[in-house]
């Protein structure tokens, strides 16, 4: 099949590993990225794509690119797929706390309904989109969000630190759970564990408040941003990868990158008990789980873990394991294909 794959961004990893895997399993993507602003982008697709119309069978639209969805389908009369992911409603309403709920759930809307597939990223969300927006579950299909395989592989020659070190590497958004792992740093300053800390963002003001009266002297912050090769490092040198540890309504649906990215890279992976990741995870089998937004049980589990590493060899092991059986960009992109 031959796939014209637009998005405002491609090296989101639910975009990247859908356009590698549809070349890997013999079909033809033809990528456009557009990260103009203004009406000045809508124009310059339609530019791009008019004249090439009639040689594609699909026309994909990427993650966070709902706008294209209507652009495209005044003009193209063949199957639209839109990988969403999931509602932007939900992440910049319910996540975020954005005030233009008429105007997110409109975009939702018109580019779910325009579509004649929608890729969302759990059962969960599935049902979520379903109610929210009355689009049919027939139109929607569960995919999981896979990496980057150029950036997130093993790498034995990376060395473990000295000292057991805690990774938490994400957005501080609402239902990240940073000000559980701040508290959870603190409990564990005395017990010879760092934590790592790889982020920033909507949070900046409450974290900083509760770094400014906690102190923990095992706590990494790191802003900048790194390379790709750095941040696969630096990944690499810890010893559990954190999840979304909040209690929070949105972790019922959505799956984080960094799952895939810890699955990837053969980092045991601890998250809250989160109904959406735990669809694709099984506890104490490829992942490793405590109450969301517990800071006593995430490091009461932290330590006990540090002071049994066969428990996180094995975790590593088997999630590693259903990554490379069901999460490889080959095979989620012939799913994807069977789908279709």
């Amino acid at each position: 099949m031959k796939f014209y794959y637009i998005s405002t961004n491609n090296s989101y990893p639910q975009n990247r590993h859908l356009i590698d895997g549809l070349r890997k399993n013999g079909h033809e993507v033809f990528e456009v990225e557009e990260k103009g602003q203004g009406i000045g982008k809508y124009i310059k697709i339609i530019r791009k794509f008019w004249p090439q119309r009639r040689f594609y069978d699909t026309v994909i639209i990427g993650l966070a690119s709902p706008h294209f969805v209507p652009i495209i389908r005044l003009i193209f009369f063949k199957k639209i797929v839109y990988n969403g992911g999931y509602s932007q409603y939900e992440a910049n309403v319910v996540s975020r706390g954005i005030n233009k709920k008429i105007t997110w759930w409109l975009k939702d809307f018109i580019s779910f309904w325009l579509s004649s597939k929608i890729l969302l990223e759990s059962n969960s969300q599935i049902d979520y989109v379903h109610k929210l927006f009355f689009v049919p579950k027939k139109k929607l299909i569960r995919a999981w969000a896979g990496v980057n395989e150029k950036v997130f592989f093993v790498d034995n020659n990376i060395k473990k630190m000295d000292k057991f070190t805690v990774l938490f590497r994400g957005r501080f958004l609402p239902e990240s759970g940073i000000l559980t792992v701040v508290k959870t740093a603190k409990l564990l300053e005395d017990k010879n564990i760092d934590f790592l800390v790889i982020g920033v963002g909507f949070l900046h003001k409450e974290y900083n408040e509760l770094m400014n009266k906690l102190k923990p002297k095992n706590f990494t912050l790191l802003t900048k941003r790194f390379s790709e090769k750095e941040l696969r490092e630096k990944m690499l040198a810890c010893h559990i990868s954190l999840g979304q540890m909040a209690n929070h309504p949105r972790l019922s649906r959505t799956l984080p990158c960094k799952l895939f990215e810890s699955l990837a890279l053969k980092l045991p992976y601890l998250t809250a008990r989160n109904t959406g990741v735990l669809e694709l995870l099984k506890e104490n089998e490829t992942c490793l789980a405590v109450e969301p937004a517990n800071s006593n049980k995430l490091a009461e589990k932290i330590l006990h873990l540090k002071n049994n590493p066969e428990i996180l060899e094995k975790i590593a092991k088997q999630g590693h394991e259903l990554y490379k059986e069901k999460l490889t960009s080959k095979k989620l992109a012939k799913d994807f294909i069977d789908n279709l």
